[in-house]
């Protein structure tokens, strides 16, 4: 993901929002959400090139998961791969099933955000690497340093902000908000790179798990939809 906001704790019915972009290479080969096969018990998408995923949330372990990269030096092949680190928070195994703060220069450069039941954090390793609680409220990430101002992830945390103070937020109106060109753009058309996909995660109170994706072609055109319910901890 390139851009993603996370409501955490300030919607009474939907303690839990987050939605978000993935911008990517077109010619990188992607699989679109769906419940892996695997035993993990995710539910994500899937780079078909490296086996991570940028997203994903495990239901049955009250997790969730998203990864930016963060712009700058070209990629160090290698490096540990970003995709596989969400999995292995996701699945809560793995060498970095619980990573600490030395773990984090092991990756190329990225932000991430984690969800494990009630409690959520920010892990990065721009402009170093630092693992922070994050409390209630509404938050944003883009692919900036988080100590960088960033307008895109200004403008997705403010679009967030306004629907949470409803009392039913309008989960159509987050992820049409997330096709929105208009500088600072959340939505990045092009042909050779841009934006793949949008995606909504909200948990409710009662715990329903709601998941949207819609997905992309290189001229903005809409390829396809998923949506998918479960049960957090369920």
């Amino acid at each position: 993901m390139c851009v993603v906001a996370l409501a955490h704790r300030v919607h009474p019915e939907w303690p839990l929002i987050l939605l978000g972009n993935r911008d990517e290479f077109h010619a990188r080969p992607a699989a679109p959400l769906h419940a892996w096969d695997d035993g993990s018990g995710i539910v994500a998408g899937r780079d078909l090139q490296a086996g991570g995923t940028w997203l994903g949330v495990q239901p049955e372990r009250r997790r969730i998961v998203v990864v930016t990269n963060v712009r700058g030096a070209p990629p160090d092949p290698a490096k540990e791969s970003r995709g596989a680190l969400v999995v292995d928070m996701l699945r809560g195994d793995g060498r970095f099933a619980d990573p600490v703060e030395s773990d984090l220069d092991r990756f190329n450069a990225f932000n991430l955000f984690s969800v494990a039941g009630d409690e959520a954090r920010l892990l990065s390793n721009r402009p170093a690497p630092h693992i922070d609680a994050l409390g209630g409220g509404i938050h944003a990430l883009a692919n900036e340093p988080v100590d960088t101002p960033c307008p895109r992830a200004d403008r997705l945390a403010d679009i967030l902000r306004r629907q949470v103070k409803k009392p039913d937020p309008d989960f159509g109106a987050l992820m049409a908000a997330l096709t929105d060109s208009d500088a600072p753009a959340l939505f990045l058309p092009g042909e050779v790179y841009g934006t793949r996909c949008s995606t909504l995660v909200a948990v409710g109170r009662t715990g329903q798990v709601l998941m949207m994706e819609r997905r992309y072609d290189a001229r903005g055109r809409t390829t396809g939809r998923t949506s998918l319910t479960s049960d957090w901890g369920g």
